[in-house]
């Protein structure tokens, strides 16, 4: 059986744990943020990867302002294959970067300058690092996500 795209795994994993059947979003609640850079959505996110990949392994970055903020592979096709490969192949390994927006009361986006990229632009490959602290350059994605303040909701589309 050939091994899928993680990103289409990604994708259908969000997508049936965020909307129901008829694509209407499912509420859920996160627990309170204990300061400005704590980030309990990526947590969550990075939690139902963990547990709903079983082929794959979800890492989520160690600390706040760290770029990406997860990377999920799969560890028996990076395991001694060339890092030039990696860097492309997406049934191998792909990075995930979180951008939240948020919608004031009225419907409008809450920032007048909407997303805020920070330190990582937009751009089709990141660089992380392996367990002996190498470096490697692999896909990254954006995770958009859109938070109602009126509902307190999120919805997904990975970008």
């Amino acid at each position: 059986m050939p091994i899928s795209d993680l990103t289409i795994e990604i994708f259908l994993l969000l997508r049936d744990t965020f909307f129901d059947e008829k694509g209407f979003p499912k509420p859920f609640y996160l627990r309170e943020k204990n300061n400005t850079q704590d980030d309990p959505l990526d947590e969550y996110i990075a939690k139902i990867l963990s547990e709903g990949l079983p082929d794959a392994i979800c890492e989520k970055s160690t600390g706040p302002l760290i770029s990406p903020d997860m990377v999920i592979y799969r560890p028996e096709l990076c395991n001694n294959t060339l890092r030039e490969i990696l860097k492309s192949d997406t049934s191998c390994i792909v990075a995930i970067e979180v951008k939240k927006l948020e919608r004031s009361a009225t419907g409008q986006i809450a920032r007048a300058m909407g997303m805020d990229y920070n330190t990582t632009p937009p751009c089709g490959t990141v660089r992380v690092y392996d367990a002996t602290d190498f470096s490697l350059d692999i896909r990254g994605f954006y995770l958009l996500t859109l938070r109602s303040c009126r509902l307190a909701r999120y919805g997904f589309a990975i970008r």
